[in-house]
């Protein structure tokens, strides 16, 4: 039987990234297309849920043009057609990069 995912475990997921992250700014969950599946964005942010999905995908162009956010991208499944990426404010907490690992190897989403 198949799982249907649920607006709360995915939103509990990227809670579980922000909260590893302390200098976590803004994240969103794309299908290969640029279908955004889940958001964390802060209210007047910037930078739009499309543009952060587009970016997910994007291997080439950058749909994000500031040079302040560090930009991490992430598969979270085997086939690569579900994406995450999330946007950092600053070059700090480069150890946690282990501890993501982890949490998106725990996660049995995708």
């Amino acid at each position: 039987m198949v799982s249907i995912l649920s607006e709360q475990d995915v939103n509990f997921f990227l809670k579980e990234i922000e909260n590893n992250f302390p200098n976590f700014v803004a994240g969103v969950i794309t299908d290969r297309h640029g279908f955004p599946l889940a958001s964390k964005i802060p209210e007047n942010f910037h930078i739009n849920e499309t543009e952060l999905a587009l970016s997910a995908i994007s291997g080439e162009k950058d749909f994000i043009n500031d040079s302040r956010l560090i930009k991490v991208k992430r598969n979270l499944d085997k086939a690569k057609n579900i994406k995450l990426l999330f946007l950092l404010g600053s070059r700090g907490y480069v150890g946690q990069f282990k501890n993501l690992k982890k949490i998106i190897e725990r996660q049995n989403f995708f």
